[in-house]
C-alpha cells in the first residue's frame, strides 16, 4: 500500500519530559487493574523494541512510537502486527501525521485488523504517561492500551519488566497496575 509524502507540516509539539527527566503531570494518573488483558506476540515486541531503538536525530536519540494491530476478543486485545509509521520525532516529543494514522487504519484492515494499542518511547526511565500523552494519543477508544517504554526504547517492551501499562477507562487514561495477569506475551512455539 503507497504511504503519503514524508515529511508531514513542521509543528511545534509540547515538551512533556522535565528537566528531571520525570514526565510532566499536573492531572493525576490513577492506578487500577486491567479490563481484560493484553495478549501480544513476541514477534510484535521484537519489531517494537527495534523500532523505538532506531529514532535518532541530528544530536542523538529521540523518543519513537509503535502501533499495535490486532483484534478484540470480548474484553482482551491481541497484538498480531507492529505498525511503523513515518513519525515526527525528538529528543522529548513523537508525533504522528493524520496521514500515516489514515495509513495505518487501512494496512490493518486490508489484514482484517485494527489499530489497538500504541507503543511510544520516553527518555529517561520514568514511564508514566504525560499530561501531554494523555491529550495526544491517537483515537482513544473504552479499553484502549497505551505503552511507555523508557531509555529511548532501550527498557523493556513487557510492562511486567519496567514498561508502563496504561488502558483508557471510563474516558480517562489510568496506569494499570498490576501488570501480572495484565499482560501476555505468545511465544512462536509452545511445546510441553
Amino acid at each position: 500500500m503507497k504511504r503519503p509524502q514524508w515529511p508531514a507540516p513542521a509543528m511545534t509539539p509540547a515538551q512533556d519530559i522535565e528537566a528531571d527527566g520525570l514526565v510532566h503531570r499536573r492531572q493525576p494518573l490513577p492506578e487500577v487493574p486491567a479490563r481484560g488483558r493484553l495478549i501480544v506476540t513476541e514477534a510484535a515486541m521484537d519489531e517494537t523494541t527495534t523500532a523505538l531503538r532506531s529514532f535518532r536525530g541530528r544530536h542523538g536519540r529521540h523518543e519513537g512510537i509503535v502501533f499495535w494491530a490486532g483484534r478484540q476478543c470480548g474484553t482482551d486485545t491481541v497484538v498480531a502486527a507492529a505498525l511503523l509509521p513515518r513519525a515526527e520525532h525528538g529528543p522529548g516529543f513523537v508525533h504522528v501525521s493524520h496521514a500515516e494514522v489514515g495509513w495505518m487504519a487501512r494496512s490493518a484492515r486490508r489484514l482484517g485488523l485494527a489499530v489497538m494499542a500504541q507503543v511510544h518511547s520516553h527518555p529517561d526511565g520514568d514511564t508514566r504517561h504525560s499530561d501531554g500523552d494523555d491529550e495526544l494519543i491517537v483515537l482513544p477508544r473504552e479499553g484502549m492500551f497505551s505503552l511507555v517504554v523508557g531509555r529511548y526504547g532501550d527498557g523493556p517492551v513487557d510492562p511486567r519488566q519496567g514498561a508502563g501499562l496504561h488502558q483508557f477507562q471510563d474516558g480517562r487514561w489510568v496506569r494499570v497496575k498490576p501488570a501480572e495477569g495484565a499482560f501476555i506475551t505468545v511465544t512462536a512455539a509452545i511445546r510441553p
